[in-house]
């Protein structure tokens, strides 16, 4: 699914008070590279709503993510733009 339409559903059932629902869906929004997930199971953990292990695997998935999509060229690109 698309990564942004996963973590509006997190916050969906956030709202709802499904707050497993809503942690899966932050998970796999964060895994998919999404800060804004990452921070959102962040918030989770520290009203514990989440485990650490919970936040490690979003954080590994969170920096995969970002990796895979890093490249040289990219990074060129954007100092060019910035």
């Amino acid at each position: 699914g698309h990564v942004y339409a996963r973590y509006n559903l997190g916050c969906w059932e956030d709202n709802a008070g499904n707050y497993d629902l809503a942690l899966q869906h932050c998970m796999i929004a964060a895994n998919m590279g999404c800060q804004v997930s990452l921070n959102c199971v962040k918030r989770m953990l520290m009203n514990c709503l989440a485990t650490k292990a919970d936040y490690a695997e979003a954080l590994r998935g969170y920096q995969s993510a970002t990796e895979e999509m890093s490249s040289p060229d990219r990074r060129e690109s954007e100092a060019l733009l910035s």
